[in-house]
């Protein structure tokens, strides 16, 4: 499924109204009529429409009238002078009034939101920055009402293009989005405030659509490795973790049992010499390898034989709970410099190169890098807010620059790839927000190379898998009482293809 912007989605519409002969009065009243569907499913028997100026006012006037010749109880509070309406709005606003439809003008104080429904179509896919004045008042009115509100085609406020939310933004329960869902309805804060969207045609021309070559998808599959009957386990593929130090050999466990529990044959975790006889007696499937250290961390005395481990893997995991030192730093560089297999960059493996991501130019295999916004915010030497605002935009952009697969992690993590396709996912939940679930990601996606896949079908294959698993676990544990390892021993549920279910009825819809 795509994910369109606001540019491409007034494209399409011009091209289907100039081009295919599709009048904007049949989209209106197509959009208008998907409204007051979705509002009767919704529930309830009386509806208040809280329209702008707009077309989004439009489309909202359409719905009134379709409700009310429903028989439904439906009045309209116009946020607007009369005198600003035009268009195709004004045609549907003097319809209403002609048939009898109850208005009620907010400049003469009226206002009435005593119904069971509250449709939002105040502002449109194209408004930018929070609501002001009369409007501002209406979306705070709504927030307010505690009915069930159904918002047109964007809840108002929210940045269709980013998801951003700057100032009050209608929250809606459900949001009924025209011809292509929107890259700020699934993406957070704006996927929030969306509610469940329904992504409804409204007879937008298909060629208009295609035209446009949308990059940005929405991710709704999972790609397995093959896998065949006459094999031994180097068939699946050798992940060499570089990761673990003293205090954090958690993450390094979570890891490298991510990337067995994913597939791969055999994985081989270098860890601080310190460290590998708890970590050998702990992780029974997993090969030990202790290298040398300083101070509970890497030394760089140990790359000679990181360079050997690597040459007999088939991708490297590296920066799970490493730490910080100048050694860390040093060995990082060389292995994203030298590494002739795929290299995935997590936590501090990431913030190694602050300061010197220019390393990223120079690498001679294939890398991704599994971000969260703040480690992102620290490469690029910004604000996790800046970060979160766009977090499609930051993740295309840094993957074109550095010519690296980007997995921007966060509650709509974003693999962005360097010839600018972008993949959003929607599944997860709040509990995977816990310690260890980044190194669990890590894990997956270094597992699935190593088992053929390219690395960019991986990563977004892996941030599925990953977000799949937490929805088993939260389906079996509630998001509060999750932890990282649960995520961890549900990847099986999801490499099988089990549904995802709590007392035999479905709890999550993830495709």
């Amino acid at each position: 499924m795509k994910a369109a912007n606001v540019a491409q989605m007034r494209a399409i519409e011009e091209r289907t109204i100039t081009e295919y002969g599709i009048p904007g009065l049949v989209l209106m009243e197509n959009a208008g009529g998907a409204v007051a569907v979705a509002a009767v499913a919704a529930g309830g028997d009386s509806f208040t429409v809280v329209c702008g100026r707009g077309n989004n006012g439009g489309d909202g006037f359409v719905a009134a009238r379709r409700l009310f010749a429903m028989g439904k109880s439906v009045g309209v509070v116009l946020v607007a002078d009369e005198e600003a309406l035009s268009g195709y709005a004004l045609v549907n606003y003097d319809i209403l009034k002609k048939l009898g439809v109850r208005i009620d003008k907010w400049s003469d104080g009226g206002v009435m939101l005593g119904a069971d429904v509250v449709i939002d179509a105040l502002l449109g896919i194209g408004a930018k920055g929070a609501p002001r004045g009369d409007v501002g008042e209406a979306v705070r009115l709504i927030n307010a009402s505690g009915k069930t509100v159904v918002s047109v085609d964007v809840p108002s406020g929210v940045n269709a293009d980013t998801g951003a939310a700057d100032g009050d933004c209608v929250r809606a329960d459900v949001t009924v989005t025209f011809g292509l869902n929107k890259i700020g309805l699934v993406c957070c804060p704006g996927a929030e405030y969306a509610g469940r969207v329904s992504v409804c045609d409204i007879s937008f021309a298909p060629q208009a659509i295609e035209a446009q070559d949308i990059s940005v998808n929405i991710v709704n599959k999972i790609n397995l490795p093959k896998r065949s009957r006459s094999t031994h386990k180097g068939s699946f593929g050798r992940v060499f973790a570089l990761c673990g130090s003293q205090g954090f050999a958690g993450a390094a466990a979570l890891s490298s049992q991510a990337a067995l529990r994913t597939g791969c044959g055999l994985v081989t975790l270098g860890i601080p010499f310190s460290l590998s006889d708890v970590m050998a007696a702990k992780l029974t499937e997993v090969i030990t390898l202790p290298l040398a250290e300083r101070e509970g961390r890497l030394s760089s005395e140990c790359i000679p034989i990181i360079d050997r481990t690597v040459a007999q893997s088939d991708a490297v995991v590296c920066g799970c709970g490493l730490g910080k030192s100048g050694d860390v730093t040093e060995v990082v560089s060389h292995l994203v410099r030298t590494s002739d297999i795929p290299v995935v960059l997590d936590a501090d493996g990431i913030n190694a190169l602050v300061g010197h991501k220019d390393i990223l130019r120079h690498t001679a295999a294939e890398t991704v890098v599994t971000p969260h916004l703040g480690e992102m915010a620290r490469l690029l030497g910004t604000t996790v807010r800046e970060v979160q605002n766009d977090v499609v935009g930051v993740a295309k952009a840094f993957a074109a620059e550095y010519n690296v697969v980007t997995v921007l992690k966060s509650a709509s993590t974003v693999v962005a790839l360097p010839d600018g396709a972008a993949y959003i996912n929607t599944a997860g939940n709040s509990g995977m927000a816990t310690a260890g679930s980044g190194d669990v990601l890590s894990g997956v996606i270094a597992s699935l190379i190593a088992q053929g896949l390219p690395p960019a079908e991986a990563a977004v294959s892996g941030v599925l898998i990953h977000a799949r698993a937490g929805d088993f676990a939260c389906a079996k544990l509630g998001e509060h009482g999750m932890l990282a390892g649960d995520i961890l021993s549900s990847v099986p549920d999801v490499m099988r293809g089990e549904e995802i279910s709590d007392g035999g009825k479905p709890v999550q819809n993830l495709v």
